[in-house]
Parts: C-alpha cells; structure tokens; sequence
C-alpha cells in the first residue's frame, strides 16, 4: 500500500485535479455538453500524461531535490529512480492509448507536442533560463487546448489556456526562487542562478500585473459574462496584487515558498471564474 501511494504522490495529486478540473471546466463552455464517456476519457489522458511527465521529472531531477524536496518518493527512498522512468514510460503508452476513441487531425497534432515537450523539458528546456519556465507553463496551458478539440471546438479553450499559461509561467519564476539553494548545489541554470533573485523578482512582479490586467479582457469581449469579472476581481486580482506586494518587500526562498503556494490557490480561483463565466 505504501508504495502505491507513493506513485500516487510521484504522479502530483493536486496536479492531477487540476487537470480534471480543466476538462470538466471546458465542457460547460461548449455549446452542446459533451457525453461523459468523453469527458471521463479526457480526463484519463491528462492524468496519465501529466502523471507521466511529473515522474519523468522526478528522474531527472533526483539529485536536486534531495536538497530542495526530500520528501518526495526518489529521495525519500520510496521509489527506485529508475522505476520512475519506466513508470513515466507506462503511462505515456497507456495516455495514448486512451486517445485513440478520441482521435482526430488536430489531437494528434496537439498529443506529439505534448510528447515532445514532456521529454524533452527536463533534459533540454529546463536547463535553459526562462524557457524551462514557457515549457512547463505551456504545457499546463494545452490540457485546456486538448480538452476543447476532443469536445469539438478548439476556440474556446484558449481563453482558458492563455490564462493557465499566464498564471503558471509567474508561479515558475517564484518556485526558482524559492529553490535556489538546492539548484546552486547542482549548478542548475535557473532565472535566478543566472541573472540573480533581484532581476528574478521584478519580472515576476512585470509578469503579475500584466496578467491582472490582461485577464479582465475575455469580459470586455464578450467570452464570457458578468460572473466572470465578479470572481475575477474579488478572488483572483486581490491575490495578484498581494504577490506583487509581498515579494517587492520580501523576496526570500521562505516567503517564495508562500507566494508560490497563493499562486496555485489562485489557478483554482481562475478556473471557478472561467467556469461561472458562461452565465
């Protein structure tokens, strides 16, 4: 039992709901509900290629994160590293096997990329400052992209992608930030290993209030309706503008570590304005 939890933990649970979330969000936006059977099959293919993607990324990252995260399942001795691996291996087949009822032109498309981006981010992007950071932001952003074209109209996942991205992308930055230590003791080439936490910071405040006042826009046209802006303002803006607020006074790993954790608070709060946006 222990050692299913822990591929359970490997596989990032909140992770996981967030994905589930972001497909049953898309299906209220589309113009006809889709049937469950799709929905629920949807669902199956973002857990397996998320939970895929996060133990690939626990593979390679098992030095690292014995310093920044040592309770995760490599480091804590639960899982062998090269389980993770073909655990990750497991699941990307089993991901793509569930797709195929769901197939078309534009899927297969988008589940190439998302192979291609989930192995190559860890060996490839994330020793790169800043892409690492586009990478796994965008790749969050497609489960909105995949769940739209699997329910029949690509369009309306994008607003919600773009959105996803946006918040992902700042939260990133802050989880470099938070884990610089760890990330110096394995000379990782982090945004803020290279340019220095000062630097790191002000982007992430750029970033911020660039998202907070880009986001009102799907209300100004039209996407989506009043609730939208009410949630918006009063559960998603406040806590932006308390990120900007807090890490210009303090940009510390400690305080990053909270800013971070508000910030994924917040992605939910995002989501619960998409989904009462339709009304």
């Amino acid at each position: 039992m222990r050692e299913i939890l822990a591929y359970i933990k490997i596989m990032r649970p909140l992770n996981l709901f967030q994905g589930a979330i972001a497909i049953i969000v898309c299906a209220t936006l589309m113009a006809q509900y889709p049937p469950w059977w799709r929905i629920l099959l949807g669902i199956a293919v973002v857990w397996a290629y998320t939970g895929a993607g996060n133990a690939l990324n626990d593979f390679y990252d098992a030095e690292i994160d014995r310093i920044n995260r040592p309770t995760r399942p490599i480091p804590a001795g639960l899982i062998r590293r090269e389980n993770a691996r073909l655990f990750a291996v497991i699941l990307f087949i089993l991901g793509s096997l569930l797709a195929l009822p769901l197939m078309n032109p534009h899927l297969a498309g988008l589940l190439v990329i998302a192979l291609l981006l989930l192995t190559t981010y860890s060996t490839v992007f994330k020793r790169r400052p800043l892409w690492g950071n586009i990478v796994v932001s965008a790749i969050l952003g497609l489960a909105f992209v995949f769940a739209a074209i699997i329910f029949g109209d690509y369009r309306r996942g994008l607003p919600p992608a773009l959105l996803a991205f946006g918040f992902n992308l700042i939260r990133e930055i802050v989880k470099d930030m938070q884990d610089i230590e760890g990330d110096r003791a394995v000379r990782a080439r982090t945004l803020p290993l290279k340019y220095g936490l000062s630097p790191a910071r002000n982007l992430v405040i750029a970033f911020t209030l660039l998202l907070a006042v880009l986001a009102p826009l799907p209300y100004v046209m039209g996407i989506y309706g009043k609730f939208y802006l009410l949630v918006l303002i009063t559960a998603v803006e406040f806590p932006l503008l308390y990120v900007i607020y807090s890490i210009r006074k303090d940009h510390s790993p400690v305080n990053c570590g909270h800013l971070a954790s508000v910030l994924k608070a917040d992605i939910f709060f995002g989501l619960l304005a998409i989904f009462v946006g339709k009304f």
